[in-house]
């Protein structure tokens, strides 16, 4: 069997995240490669060919859809074998029917489904996979299938209002650049054509400096377009798993995007936690778990020190509090059920009070960025008729 690349990320025994990249035969191997070494898998993925990366495939194994369609008929008394059954051979259904068939015959020999589901390409990340595994060992596979379809809807929910949030301050951003572009290419250099044939001897300088700017702009916005473009498309190419990650980082730097970052980061953390520990997965196995779900560095490198903190038993909430990044009340939270010992109940409320910073932010920021842009495009062409009018009114008091 020929050998693929697998890019992998993974947590040592210190906590440490560690990433690589491994030639092998398939997924299965990788894995056993990684626990072999000490490390815990986080996610797993072959890497893709070139075409496959200029002209990505839609992922046809939705598998929020396939977990909630499983969850309801589990949950009807149908039997895990029969169900698989269904599904593969639903015409209409919107799974590869290839991969559930694979599925069902691994689960027919004996596997377990959290096992057989590892064995696919594409495989679900780690948080799925716990999560089932924690629904066989409790003998509660069809609710914790629910909840993993309820988790992945609710992560899709904020990524869409994400990207609603954005898409309005990069339209009139667009429509910033394409009004420079038209004064600068038709606009501006009609008007100096114009100065001149009237034979202006002296224009303001405001009206010298945006002539001399628009025969410079055109090039510049071309050449940065260009550079922004090409430079993407060659990491795209070179880190095609990682690209996005390291570019949703570079926005969570920016001034105002930057806290709607960080809020999703800590409301993916603590909702991801509290589905973990409320399926009866262990604080510190949780903790892995939730690290490979966050993109941030600075979360990354807060839960690595959580799980060094947990592993030599001390509590989580005086390092939440010291760190910094992590909101007083949340970690005044943690501490309050570390003390009672329902940290899965109260993460659930941590989650909710992330969750209205969220909403709250995002809301914020389509207030204030929308009018702020809104503001520079009317105050560039205000600069620019401004500069255009000045030797007109010269001309007129002239003729007067």
């Amino acid at each position: 069997m020929s050998k693929q690349h697998f890019l992998w990320k993974a947590v040592d025994i210190n906590g440490k995240v560690r990433r690589g990249i491994w030639a092998d035969t398939g997924l299965y191997e990788v894995q056993r490669r990684l626990r072999k070494a000490g490390y815990f898998p986080v996610w797993i993925r072959s890497t893709a060919p070139i075409e496959n990366v200029l002209f990505p495939a839609g992922r046809n194994f939705k598998w929020s859809s396939f977990a909630r369609r499983l969850a309801t008929l589990l949950e009807a008394g149908i039997p895990i074998l029969q169900a698989l059954q269904m599904m593969s051979s639903n015409e209409r259904s919107s799974f590869d029917q290839e991969q559930l068939v694979i599925l069902k015959n691994q689960v027919e020999s004996g596997s377990d489904l959290s096992e057989a589901l590892a064995h696919l390409d594409p495989s679900p990340n780690s948080f799925i996979l716990s999560m089932i595994k924690a629904g066989e060992y409790t003998g509660n596979l069809g609710k914790v299938l629910s909840e993993i379809a309820d988790e992945l809807d609710l992560e899709l929910v904020y990524q869409r209002k994400i990207k609603a949030a954005l898409a309005y301050p990069a339209l009139l951003f667009t429509a910033v650049i394409l009004v420079l572009y038209a004064l600068s290419v038709w606009i501006l250099p009609m008007y100096e054509k114009l100065f001149l044939s009237v034979g202006v001897s002296e224009l303001p300088f405001l009206t010298r400096v945006i002539f001399a700017g628009s025969q410079k702009l055109p090039l510049l916005l071309g050449g940065s377009l260009s550079l922004a473009s090409v430079s993407l498309l060659i990491y795209k190419l070179s880190s095609p798993n990682q690209w996005r990650i390291h570019l949703e980082n570079l926005l969570g730097r920016a001034p105002l995007i930057g806290k709607v970052y960080h809020l999703r980061d800590l409301v993916q953390f603590s909702r991801m936690l509290s589905r973990l520990l409320t399926a009866g997965i262990p604080l510190l196995e949780a903790l892995r778990l939730t690290a490979g779900t966050l993109r941030s560095p600075k979360m990354l490198a807060l839960i690595n020190n959580l799980i060094l903190n947990v592993r030599q038993g001390k509590r989580m909430s005086p390092m939440l509090s010291a760190s910094g990044i992590f909101p007083k009340e949340g970690a005044e939270m943690i501490g309050i059920a570390e003390e009672a010992g329902q940290l899965d109940l109260m993460m659930h409320y941590v989650t909710k009070i992330f969750r209205c910073d969220l909403e709250e932010q995002l809301e914020g920021l389509m207030r204030m960025i929308g009018p702020l842009l809104t503001i520079i495009l009317a105050g560039l062409i205000g600069i620019v008729a401004g500069g255009v009018m000045l030797p007109i009114f010269d001309l007129s008091s002239q003729l007067q």
